[in-house]
């Protein structure tokens, strides 16, 4: 996975997290899969994590990070979306799917700012929605939250019509676990 990460989260992340290789490059399916943006926000003193997938809009927040839970990113990343699949009501298939192509992340300041306005937008109704509901950061579970932010509709530059970023991953996930089985069917 590509975590096209913000120069503020950037900074934050540990130098040998940093310094892992390049990442390898994706054709097809595989590429839309793997890359996702990611910024570093600060809600009620606290520092957050948004990560918004490039091509479904599907977002993920990491709430409550401390210093040495960026040098874990990875590991966070992996379960937020594992658990927001599953509270999103994916059938278990496509979570299955999503772990089996799950790939360690890898980090780069490549940004692509429609992707960076969503990831705005998201702050913004994160942020609301905490003030309105007077709830606390670190009380919220960042599954049903992430979950209730892909349950929302999105633009995408260049595309007349609204998406859903929760069907928009599941047919991801659809075709990611079709080409999965076709290769193993390919290679038996």
């Amino acid at each position: 996975m590509i975590l096209h990460c913000t120069k503020k989260l950037y900074a934050k992340l540990p130098e040998k997290v940093k310094a892992a290789e390049q990442p390898a490059t994706a054709i097809g399916i595989q590429a839309q899969w793997i890359n996702w943006h990611a910024n570093l926000i600060t809600i009620q003193r606290r520092q957050c994590v948004i990560a918004v997938h490039d091509t479904t809009r599907f977002t993920l927040f990491i709430p409550c990070l401390t210093k040495k839970d960026f040098a874990s990113l990875d590991w966070h990343f992996n379960d937020v979306l594992i658990n927001t699949l599953l509270k999103s009501d994916m059938p278990s298939e496509l979570v299955n799917s999503a772990a089996t192509n799950y790939q360690p992340l890898r980090f780069d300041t490549n940004c692509n700012r429609s992707v960076q306005g969503t990831m705005n937008q998201v702050a913004q109704e994160i942020d609301y929605g905490l003030y309105y509901k007077s709830m606390s950061v670190a009380d919220i579970s960042p599954y049903r939250y992430s979950a209730d932010l892909s349950h929302r509709p999105c633009g995408v530059k260049g595309q007349k019509d609204y998406i859903w970023p929760v069907r928009e991953m599941a047919a991801l996930l659809e075709k990611l676990s079709e080409q999965t089985s076709s290769k193993a069917q390919t290679l038996r």
